[in-house]
Order: structure tokens, then C-alpha cells, then sequence
């Protein structure tokens, strides 16, 4: 079986790595049975589509210009459009599936973005799709220990929310409604990344402070890949990324199909 934690911990801070990984494993599951072209919604810089769907034929979709140019740089899409996921530059039932991985959550408007989705996905098609649910702000670590020292923890998941520019965080129904609403019928949906996995995510935030600076000064993540400490974190994190799926989490990975009457 493919490894997807270490690519990352070459790649990425630390916070980034471990629920990118585990993101990469839970989307590489499905790759082969995706059929193609598939679109992403928020390509981003491209790093995840590099290590999770090596050789796909996949465009990419964002409205950030410079993580844009980034994906071009890289070479991994077949093509790429600066645009909002509200008004996608493509036709009617253009592609054959469709994958977004943790940027449903940074959307503004949400529904206009599915609808849109749900427009150039071929009937019957695949719509694979990762988000952060309503778990997220009370499972960090800052907000367990304001509450253990008798304080408001809510105020520390607000404000982490609102440094994430998270704007959607809704619990798996609510997800799964506004799914539906917008033409897609669930498929699965399975919870990942652990209340304890998301305490060490918060704690390694800071850990990893400077390699903001590293990103701003050299456009990369991490300064020298070949001699990164990331590698120290790797057992500890590779429990994480091998964890079995517990039963309710503050993040889903929805697998959802596109009605054929939307």
C-alpha cells in the first residue's frame, strides 16, 4: 500500500502533513474507481492532487491566483481556471467526477458553489468531498483547556474558526442537506481525523509558526526538505495516519452522486 504520510512531511509544516495524509489515503482509496475528467474544487497549490492522483486527468478550479500559478508550476493539472466555485468557467455535464478536499468550509456562497458542482457533473456522477464539521472548534486543544480551567473554551474555538476563515462548520446532517439540496444523493460518509488527532493538529500550529515565514521569504513550506524535523514527529504521527475511523470526528469525507433528475 502506497504511503502518503511521509510525501507530506516532506512537503508541508506539520499540522498540514498529518491530516493531509490521512486526507490523501481516504482520497487515493477511491482514485482508481473515478472516472474521468474529474474537476477540483479549490486546487489550491497543487500539492495534494500531485501525491493523491498521480496521472489523472484533472482540472483544477481556484480563485487565489498565486496558489494558481503554483499548480501550473507544478504541471500535475490537465488544465486550470482562476474562477469563483460560484460561477465555474465549464458546460452542462462536462466532467465525469468531481473532488474538493477541506474547502467547503472556506466557501462563501455554499450552496451557489454545489449547485454549480452538481451543473457540470455528468449525471450520475461521483462528487468526493472533505470538510470540517461542527466538532471542530470544542475538540481543540485550546478549547479543552479553557473549559478544564473553568473558563469559556467556545471564545478559542471562534476565534481558531475565524483564522481558518472556516465559515461552514455544520454537522454531518446539516452537510448531508445541503448536499441534497443542491442535486447530489449521499453515498457514504465516513468521520476522520480523532478529537485527540485534532488536539495535536492545534498544538503544532504553533510549532510550526516559522515555516509561515519560510512560505512568505521562499514560497516553499519547509527550508531544506532532505534534513526536516518533521521526520522526528513521524511515529507518533503515523499512529494517527494508520488510526481506524472513529465513530464521530470533527471532519467527514463525504462520497456523494449527482441525481439524474437535479
Amino acid at each position: 500500500m502506497h504511503d502518503y504520510l511521509r510525501p507530506h512531511l516532506y512537503t508541508l509544516p506539520i499540522h498540514r502533513a498529518m491530516l493531509r495524509a490521512v486526507e490523501a489515503r481516504l482520497f487515493a482509496e477511491l482514485a482508481p474507481d473515478l472516472a474521468e475528467p474529474i474537476v477540483d474544487i479549490g486546487s489550491g497549490d497543487g500539492t495534494f492532487v500531485q501525491i493523491a492522483f498521480p496521472g489523472k486527468h484533472v482540472y483544477g478550479i481556484d480563485p487565489i491566483r498565486s496558489d494558481t500559478y503554483e499548480a501550473q508550476r507544478r504541471g500535475v493539472y490537465a488544465g486550470l481556471s482562476i474562477s469563483d466555485g460560484s460561477a465555474l468557467p465549464f458546460p452542462d455535464n462536462h466532467f465525469a467526477s468531481a473532488i474538493s478536499n477541506c474547502v467547503l468550509e472556506h466557501v462563501v456562497p455554499l450552496d451557489a458553489t454545489l449547485r454549480e458542482t452538481a451543473r457540470v457533473l455528468r449525471p450520475g456522477g461521483t462528487f468526493v468531498a472533505s470538510v470540517v464539521g461542527n466538532r471542530f472548534p470544542q475538540d481543540l486543544f485550546g478549547s479543552w483547556l479553557l473549559d478544564q480551567l473553568g473558563l469559556d473554551g467556545s471564545q478559542y474555538g471562534r476565534w481558531f474558526n475565524k483564522i481558518s476563515v472556516h465559515h461552514n462548520t455544520l454537522s454531518r446532517a446539516d452537510w448531508t442537506a445541503r448536499f441534497n439540496q443542491a442535486g447530489f444523493e449521499l453515498v457514504s460518509c465516513r468521520p476522520y481525523f480523532s478529537s485527540a488527532a485534532l488536539k495535536l493538529f492545534d498544538l503544532s500550529h504553533y510549532y510550526g509558526a516559522p515555516s509561515l515565514i519560510t512560505r512568505k521569504l521562499t514560497g516553499r513550506w519547509l527550508l531544506y526538505p532532505p534534513l526536516t524535523p518533521n521526520l522526528l514527529w513521524e511515529p507518533l504521527l503515523r499512529r494517527i495516519y494508520t488510526a481506524p475511523a472513529p465513530e464521530d470526528a470533527p471532519y467527514y469525507f463525504f462520497v456523494l452522486r449527482k441525481r439524474s433528475t437535479v
